[in-house]
C-alpha cells in the first residue's frame, strides 16, 4: 500500500518486485543518496551502489554486487538501476562517451539475451557480469561485460512457458517495408521457431517502439547502419533456417530430403553461401576414414538436430560477437597499460532459479549456477564469519544454516558428479539417456539429495536449496554434445559475407588483421587501376572498364576456385613495390612533373600533404584501431565464449562438452567474485501472477526461507557486522586515540571503556576488533565530531594566521608609507629652504643694488654740487 519495496538485513538489501514502475529513480534520488552511509536514509538500491562506490575509493579494493533471486524477482531491473547510479556517481551531472555506451549496452543485451516466460516478461536467458572500471579519482575508465552460459537456452524448441528471444519479435514488428523485402520477413506465426503449439504468444507490448529503442541503443553502442542490417539479415536467416523441414525418401534406406526446397534459396541468399553446399551440409555428413572420405546421409532425427544446432550456433556466435563489440567500444587505452592502477565494481545478474512443468538440461545447469551462488552467499554470511569468530576466540553461539555443499558435490564433484557422469556417457556412442539415468541411480542411490520416481519415468529429482525439482533426462546427452558439425562450419566460413565468415572465425585478432590487409590490397589495386585508366584517357587510349570493373575483378579473383594464387600474389606484390618505389615527391620537384608522373591513386595524398593544417580524424579512438586492444579483450573474454568450441573443430581432440564449458565459465565467475568485497541484493517475487502491488504472503515467505534470510537476520542481530584488525582499527580511528598508541588488545579495550561503548555490542579477539553496526556508528559519530572539532580548530588557527598575515602586511605597508612620507616631507622641506635661501639672496641682492644705485646717485649729486661751488 505504501509502495515500500526495499528493506535491509544488516548490509543486505531485500527487494520486493512490485511489477510496477515506481517514481523513485529520478535524478533527485541519485543526488539524495550520494555519499551517505547505509541506513542513514530509507533503504534503496542507490544506497548500495553508493556505499560500494565510496568503499572502493576509501579502501582501494575492488567491490562486487551480487544480485540473486528466482526468475521474475526483478534482478535485471535492479541491475539497470545499479549501473545507472554507478555511472551517475562518476559523471556528476554530465554523461561522457563511456557512460553512454554502458547505458546503451543494456537494452541491446536484453533484446538479444532475454525472453518472456510464464514467471517473467523479461527473463535473462544468460548470465552477465558487468565490471565497471574506475580511475583512482572515481571517474569511469571503461567497462567489461562478460556473458556466461548463453548456450544453455534453446532457440529451436521452446517450452510452453518460454518464448523466444525478444529481438525476433522486435524485428518482425518494427522492420520497414524495404527491410521486410530485403530480409524476406514474414509474420511470427509463419516461423517454426516462433509458432510452437505449446508456446504462448508475446502480447501487450509495443514491439515497434521496442525495435526503435533497440536501434537507438545499438547506435549509442557504435553499430553502424550497415552492421545493423547485417545483424538483422542473420536473424532472418536463423528464422528461415528453422522452417526447413525434412522427409524420408521412398527408398528403403534412411536417406532424407528437404520437403520445402523453396526455403533454401532464401537462407542461401541471407547467409551468402552456395545453395548446393547448403543443401549438402543439411542432409549429408562427411566422414574421413583411413585413406578415403565418405559422404553419409543423415537420418531424419539427426538432420533436425544438425539444423537446430546450426541455428543455435549462429545465434550464440552473434551474441558473443555483440558482447565483444560492446567491450571493444568500452575499452580504454589505459586498460592496456600495465602500470595504471584501476579499481572496479562488478555487478552480477544471473538467471534465476527455475522450476517448470517440464525441466531439462537447461534448467539443470541454471539451477546448479544458482546453487553455487547461494553457496557463495552462505560462505560469506555464515561459514567464514563464524569460523573467524572461533579463530579469534570470542564468545559466540553457533547459528545453524542450510549448507548446500552436498548438493553441489552431487552435481559437480569428480569423479561421480552428475555432470562428469554425463560427460562420460556422452563419449560412448552406444550410450543412451536411459543408460545415463541408470548410471545416476547406480552411483547415487543412497544420496539423500537425489531421488528417482517410483514409476518407470525417465527422470530424477534433485533436492535444491530452493526445493525439489524434477528433471527429465530426455535429450540430456544430445544437448551436452550439441556442437556445430565441421561441414556446417566450413560452409559458413565460405560465406561471401565477411560479417558471417569473420564471426564464425572467432579469432578477432586474425579477423582484424585479415580485414585490414584485404581492405588495403583492394583499395590499392582499385586506385592503381583507376590511375591507369586516368592516364590512358589523358594519352588518348581507349578503355572499356573503370573502377567498378576493377572491383568486380577483385571479387571474382577472390571467390573463383580457379584463381591462380601465385599470380595474384605476384601482382599484388608488384603493386606494393611500385607504390613504395614511387613514394613521396623529392625535395624541390616541380608540381607539374609531380602531377604528370603520379597516378590518380597518389593525387589525394599530394593535395593533403600540401595542406599543413590537415589532420585526419579517425572514426574510432586510436587505441581501438590497434591489434593490442583486440588481444587484450580476447584474453579477457575468450574462455567465456561458449562458441569457442568451434576453434577445436580442426583438431583431432574433441571439443569440450557444453557442461564442461559451463563449469569452466562458472568457476571463472566465482574466482572473480572471490577477489572482491561483496554486497548482496536479494530479489523477491511478490506474486506468481505478475500483478502490480500484489503481495502473496506464502510465496514471499517460501523465498525468504530457502534463501536463508531468517538465519541471516539472526546472525546479523547476534553477530558483528563490522570487523577491523588492530592495525586497521588504529589507522581508521587514530584521531580518537592517543598519539603513538600501540595497536594491542589492552589499549583498544581501554579506549572502548573510556568512550563508554556497550560491552554487549563489541568484542576484541586475538588480532581483530568486532563491532555491531550500532557501536560502529557511534564510533563513526565520535570520529566525525572530533574531525569537525579539529577542523574548527584548524579554521580558527587559519583565521588567526590570516589576520596576523593581514596585520603584518598592513604594518609593513604603514612603515613604508611613513618612510615615504618622511622622505617626501624632508624633500619638500629642503626644497622650501632652498627656495627661501634663493629668495632671500635675490631680495638682499636687489636691495643692495637699489641702495648702491641710490648712493652712487647721491655721490654724483654731491660731487656736482661741490664742483659748482
Amino acid at each position: 500500500k505504501h509502495e515500500k519495496i526495499y528493506t535491509y538485513v544488516g548490509s543486505i538489501l531485500i527487494v520486493i518486485n512490485p511489477f510496477k514502475f515506481l517514481p523513485i529513480y529520478n535524478p533527485k534520488y541519485v543526488k539524495m543518496y550520494d555519499n551517505h552511509q547505509l541506513g542513514k536514509l530509507e533503504p534503496h538500491i542507490y544506497a548500495v551502489a553508493d556505499v560500494a562506490y565510496h568503499a572502493m575509493l576509501q579502501r582501494r579494493k575492488n567491490q562486487c554486487i551480487v544480485i540473486s533471486g528466482e526468475s521474475g524477482s526483478g534482478k535485471t531491473q535492479s541491475t539497470n538501476f545499479l549501473i545507472h547510479h554507478l555511472t551517475a556517481l562518476s559523471q556528476k551531472g554530465f554523461a561522457s562517451g563511456v557512460e553512454q555506451i554502458i547505458l546503451g549496452a543494456g537494452p541491446v543485451l536484453e533484446a538479444f539475451g532475454n525472453a518472456k516466460t510464464a514467471h517473467n516478461n523479461n527473463s535473462s536467458r544468460f548470465g552477465k557480469f558487468i565490471q565497471v572500471n574506475y580511475q583512482e579519482t572515481g571517474t569511469v575508465l571503461g567497462a567489461v561485460k562478460e556473458s556466461h552460459m548463453t548456450r544453455m537456452t534453446q532457440i529451436e524448441g521452446q517450452k510452453r512457458e518460454i518464448a523466444n528471444y525478444h529481438v525476433f519479435y522486435y524485428l518482425l514488428a518494427g522492420a520497414s517495408e524495404e527491410e521486410r523485402l530485403a530480409f524476406h520477413l514474414k509474420q511470427p506465426e509463419e516461423y517454426h521457431y516462433l509458432n510452437q503449439q505449446d508456446c504462448f504468444t508475446v502480447e501487450g507490448e509495443d514491439l515497434r517502439h521496442d525495435f526503435e529503442r533497440l536501434q537507438l541503443a545499438m547506435e549509442m553502442v557504435g553499430f553502424l547502419p550497415k552492421t545493423r542490417r547485417q545483424i538483422f539479415s542473420l536473424l532472418s536467416a536463423i528464422l528461415h533456417l528453422g522452417n526447413i523441414c525434412y522427409k524420408k525418401k521412398t527408398y528403403r534406406d534412411d536417406s532424407i530430403d528437404i520437403c520445402n526446397p523453396e526455403v533454401l534459396p532464401i537462407v542461401s541468399e541471407l547467409l551468402e553461401v552456395k545453395e548446393e553446399m547448403l543443401f549438402e551440409a543439411l542432409v549429408t555428413r562427411k566422414t574421413v576414414t583411413v585413406g578415403e572420405k565418405l559422404v553419409l546421409p543423415y537420418k531424419l532425427a539427426e538432420a533436425v538436430t544438425v539444423r537446430n544446432s546450426m541455428a543455435k550456433s549462429l545465434y550464440s556466435a552473434l551474441f558473443d560477437w555483440i558482447v565483444f563489440r560492446i567491450n571493444h567500444a568500452l575499452l580504454n587505452s589505459k586498460d592496456l597499460e600495465q602500470n595504471i592502477k584501476t579499481l572496479s565494481i562488478g555487478v552480477l545478474d544471473i538467471f534465476g532459479f527455475e522450476d517448470y512443468e517440464n525441466n531439462s538440461f537447461e534448467q539443470f545447469c541454471i539451477n546448479f549456477a544458482n546453487e553455487r551462488l547461494q553457496h557463495y552467499f552462505n560462505q560469506h554470511i555464515f561459514k567464514l564469519e563464524q569460523e573467524e569468530y572461533r579463530t579469534e576466540d570470542i564468545s559466540w553461539h553457533n547459528i545453524d544454516y542450510i549448507d548446500n555443499s552436498c548438493c553441489i558435490n552431487l552435481i559437480s564433484k569428480k569423479p561421480t558428479g552428475l555432470l562428469h557422469l554425463l560427460d562420460e556417457e556422452s563419449n560412448f556412442p552406444q550410450a543412451t539417456n536411459q543408460t545415463l539415468l541408470d548410471k545416476f541411480k547406480h552411483q547415487h542411490e543412497d544420496n539423500s539429495y537425489i531421488e528417482f520416481p517410483a514409476v518407470m519415468e525417465p527422470a530424477f529429482i534433485i533436492k535444491h536449496y530452493a526445493g525439489k525439482v524434477k528433471y527429465g533426462v530426455k535429450d540430456f546427452r544430445e544437448k551436452n554434445t550439441d556442437h556445430m558439425r565441421p561441414d556446417i562450419v566450413a560452409l559458413l566460413r565460405s560465406s561471401k559475407n565477411a560479417f558471417i565468415s569473420g564471426m564464425i572465425g572467432l579469432d578477432p585478432v586474425a579477423v582484424f588483421r585479415w580485414a585490414v590487409l584485404r581492405a588495403f590490397f583492394r583499395a590499392m589495386v582499385a586506385f592503381r587501376e583507376a590511375g591507369k585508366r586516368h592516364i590512358q584517357r589523358k594519352t588518348g587510349r581507349d578503355t572499356a572498364s573503370g573502377l567498378s570493373d576493377t572491383m568486380e575483378r577483385c571479387k571474382e579473383e577472390k571467390y573463383s576456385k580457379a584463381a591462380n594464387t601465385d599470380k595474384l600474389y605476384h601482382r599484388l606484390h608488384e603493386d606494393v613495390v611500385h607504390l613504395y618505389t614511387w613514394g613521396l615527391p623529392w625535395m624541390g620537384e616541380r608540381n607539374q612533373n609531380l602531377y604528370a608522373s603520379r597516378s590518380l591513386a597518389q593525387l589525394p595524398l599530394i593535395f593533403l600533404m600540401r595542406n599543413k593544417n590537415f589532420k585526419p580524424k579517425p572514426v574510432l579512438p586510436k587505441h581501438l584501431l590497434e591489434v593490442n586492444s583486440l588481444k587484450h579483450l580476447t584474453r579477457l573474454t575468450l574462455q567465456d565464449r561458449i562458441t569457442k568450441s568451434l576453434l577445436h573443430l580442426h583438431k583431432k581432440k574433441k571439443p569440450p562438452s557444453i557442461s564442461a564449458q559451463f563449469q569452466a565459465s562458472l568457476s571463472k565467475l566465482m574466482e572473480t567474485l572471490d577477489q572482491a568485497e561483496p554486497y548482496f541484493v536479494k530479489c523477491i517475487r511478490s506474486n506468481a501472477e505478475k500483478l502490480p502491488l500484489r503481495f502473496n504472503d506464502a510465496l514471499v515467505l517460501r523465498q525468504l526461507r530457502y534463501t536463508g534470510m531468517l538465519e541471516t537476520v539472526r546472525i546479523r542481530q547476534s553477530g558483528y557486522s563490522c570487523k577491523y584488525s588492530f592495525q586497521d582499527f588504529v589507522s581508521h580511528f587514530h584521531v580518537l586515540l592517543p598519539r603513538n598508541i600501540i595497536p594491542s588488545k589492552f589499549n583498544i579495550q581501554d579506549f572502548f571503556r573510556k568512550v563508554n561503548l556497550n560491552s554487549d555490542n563489541y568484542q576484541v579477539g586475538k588480532t581483530m576488533v568486532f563491532l555491531k553496526e550500532q557501536e560502529r556508528q557511534h564510533l563513526q559519530d565520535l570520529l566525525h565530531q572530533e574531525v569537525l572539532r579539529r577542523i574548527i580548530l584548524l579554521q580558527r588557527w587559519f583565521r588567526v594566521l590570516l589576520c596576523r598575515q593581514q596585520f603584518l602586511h598592513l604594518r609593513r605597508a604603514s612603515i613604508i608609507i611613513q618612510q615615504r612620507w618622511r622622505e617626501q616631507y624632508r624633500r619638500r622641506h629642503m626644497a622650501a629652504v632652498y627656495i627661501q635661501a634663493r629668495w632671500k639672496g635675490y631680495r638682499e641682492s636687489k636691495r643692495y643694488q637699489e641702495q648702491r644705485n641710490k648712493i652712487i646717485l647721491l655721490q654724483a649729486a654731491c660731487r656736482g654740487f661741490r664742483a659748482r661751488q
